[in-house]
């Protein structure tokens, strides 16, 4: 079947048609989405539409970016149990503070996971040492439907568990359980002999869904949000907007969590920077600042 029909009766050749299939995918993608592509993962996408659906015309197109079947191909999904650590020790040292009035947390461009159930793990090992349990909520979204059906699901590969956040895993040993029969109940079939199951009692204070960051997040007020890894993927024209979409859900005084590499670049009137023993983290102007505890 004919790419973009009519296109060949104005003399275009094999080749151009198929420079404007993944030229149109890469615009839509940032227009859509407000990430940069990567040529190799367009020319995947175009490849998968033509096998999918015989054509690529604006309707396919449309389809396969609102059903989520483009961010699969066009997103990075790379993450793994405690993260930059030091976040989590900073998150750690905040929690007294918020024992009163519990703390709402939302965990953006979550990927699969790993970085929701990891602050779980963390608030859980700290109720445990406390007279009353610290109420929380988190919020983890991403924009790729089948990151977010992992999450759900909470089996991981040990690539999950690594020697950047190992001085957690503690936290993590009881809530992850070694798979080892090949083909446990609800699987299809699937041999996960090896992997993970994450303890799902954790999904009792983990809210999963998918979300587009280039739209308004619900209304909702944050103490803390975590955007770790996933900005240096926009493009430099949307990231101002997807920061303002973060921000309106922040607290006054709320905190936002970005990766290591990426604080350098950030740079928003709502937001202002601060360090404390060595972690950068960007703070929503207001009177309600929560301050970590310096005691131990």
């Amino acid at each position: 079947m004919t790419d973009y029909p009519g296109i060949k009766a104005l003399g275009m050749n094999a080749l151009s048609i198929n420079a404007l299939g993944k030229n149109t995918l890469s615009l839509t993608a940032e227009e859509r989405f407000g990430i940069k592509t990567e040529p190799n993962d367009v020319e995947k996408l175009l490849g998968y539409i033509r096998g999918t659906y015989g054509r690529v015309d604006p309707e396919i197109i449309d389809k396969v970016f609102k059903s989520g079947e483009a961010a699969d191909f066009l997103t990075v999904n790379e993450t793994y149990f405690f993260r930059e650590p030091a976040h989590f020790s900073f998150l750690r040292d905040l929690l007294p503070s918020f024992e009163k009035t519990g703390i709402r947390i939302c965990s953006a461009a979550v990927a699969s996971g790993c970085e929701a159930y990891s602050i779980a793990m963390l608030i859980e090992a700290y109720n445990r040492v406390i007279e009353k349990p610290l109420p929380y909520s988190i919020d983890a979204f991403d924009i790729n439907p089948k990151v977010i059906d992992t999450a759900c699901r909470g089996i991981y590969s040990s690539r999950t568990l690594r020697e950047d956040g190992s001085n957690f895993r503690f936290m993590a040993a009881p809530y992850l359980k070694k798979l080892e029969s090949k083909y446990p109940e609800g699987t299809s079939g699937i041999n996960l002999g090896g992997q993970y199951q994450v303890d799902l009692s954790l999904r009792k204070n983990i809210s999963f869904f998918v979300h587009n960051l280039m739209e308004g997040l619900p209304v909702k007020e944050y103490d803390i949000i975590f955007f770790r890894n996933a900005f240096i993927y926009f493009s430099p024209r949307y990231r101002e907007r997807i920061l303002t979409n973060l921000i309106a859900v922040l607290k006054e005084g709320g905190i936002l969590i970005m990766g290591v590499s990426e604080t350098a670049g950030v740079h928003h009137a709502g937001i202002e920077g601060r360090n404390r023993n060595d972690v950068f983290y960007f703070q929503k102007p207001g009177f309600a600042a929560k301050k970590p505890d310096t005691r131990h």
